[in-house]
């Protein structure tokens, strides 16, 4: 699957060079519950949810499959206090 370009801009200046391809591919092959790919919000909940780490987006790629809202939770909202809050919309493209 071909990643939107504002995702791709993204993973190229939150990864190192020598992982970018191994996370262009994770989120390439990414798929949700229903086998299906995941639409743009959720593969940019999980780009912006990795800070960078190889790691982090290997275990949010496997989370699509399982439960897709757990992505959207780890890209969209902040534990503000003792309330989750939700401080951004990744249903629009990433400024990069």
């Amino acid at each position: 699957m071909s990643l939107p370009a504002d995702i791709e801009r993204f993973l190229a200046r939150s990864f190192p060079p020598d992982e970018l391809e191994h996370a262009v591919q994770l989120l390439g092959h990414a798929r949700i519950h229903d086998g299906t790919a995941p639409n743009a919000r959720l593969l940019r909940c999980a780009a912006f949810a990795s800070r960078g780490k190889l790691k982090n987006l290997e275990r949010l790629a496997s989370q699509l499959a399982v439960d897709w809202r757990d992505v959207i939770m780890a890209g969209e909202y902040e534990l503000q206090g003792k309330e989750t809050v939700r401080v951004r919309d990744l249903s629009m493209p990433l400024q990069v």
